[in-house]
């Protein structure tokens, strides 16, 4: 496919085996097309917990003005991330986490899947931080799960115990998933405006639910 996303993950051609069947594996349980229409299309963006790349690079490939920085922590991923934005001169990565990104005046941040490995308390501290990293009329654009319809989640939520105990996805002993009207509330209660709630649909037995809102 000559889509954005067909690009982005033809980019990995060269990567080993695993790492392509990952990316695959994340593009078919994650509708990140239909997330990436609500990203502004020129700017300075900020992708936090940008894993193996594939979303900052679709985002990259599907709007040249912007400007992508992809950060996480994991230094596998980073290196893969970074072999990726080689290729595409308005991507960069670093290895690091919300607090150790200096950057400021960002005109959006994007954040997918990533809240529920954290407790309610750190949530609640990375999004102040990007709140804080936003210009006055930024955007945060958050993809999470709900956990309605509860069969949905639950399946959600089996895969995501599986992928973390394997050390696939970095996270501790347990997941923090939040409902729908809980990541709502905690967004209006850190003083971000405009929260909007869009359920993205999907074949896939996924409840994909995604906060678009402005500083």
């Amino acid at each position: 496919s000559d889509s954005p996303i067909g690009r982005a993950l033809r980019l990995y051609d060269d990567q080993p085996l695993g790492i392509r069947a990952f990316v695959r594996t994340r593009h078919l349980l994650c509708p990140m097309s239909a997330i990436e229409r609500h990203v502004p299309a020129r700017g300075r963006i900020l992708d936090l917990g940008c894993g193996h790349g594939l979303f900052s690079a679709l985002m990259a490939i599907a709007s040249p003005e912007r400007s992508i920085v992809g950060v996480d922590p994991s230094h596998a991923k980073v290196d893969v991330a970074s072999r990726l934005a080689g290729k595409l001169p308005n991507v960069e990565v670093l290895q690091g986490t919300v607090e150790s990104f200096g950057e400021g005046n960002l005109d959006a941040v994007t954040i997918l899947d990533v809240l529920y490995l954290l407790p309610p308390a750190e949530k609640e501290r990375v999004l102040r931080r990007v709140r804080e990293l936003l210009a006055p009329d930024g955007q945060l654009i958050l993809k999470t799960n709900d956990t309605h319809p509860v069969w949905k989640y639950r399946w959600a939520r089996f895969e995501e115990e599986i992928v973390t105990r394997l050390g696939i996805t970095m996270g501790g002993s347990d997941l923090h998933f939040f409902s729908c009207v809980q990541t709502a509330s905690l967004l209006q209660q850190i003083g971000f405006r405009d929260v909007q709630v869009v359920h993205l649909p999907t074949l896939m037995p996924y409840p994909h639910a995604l906060f678009h809102c402005v500083k």
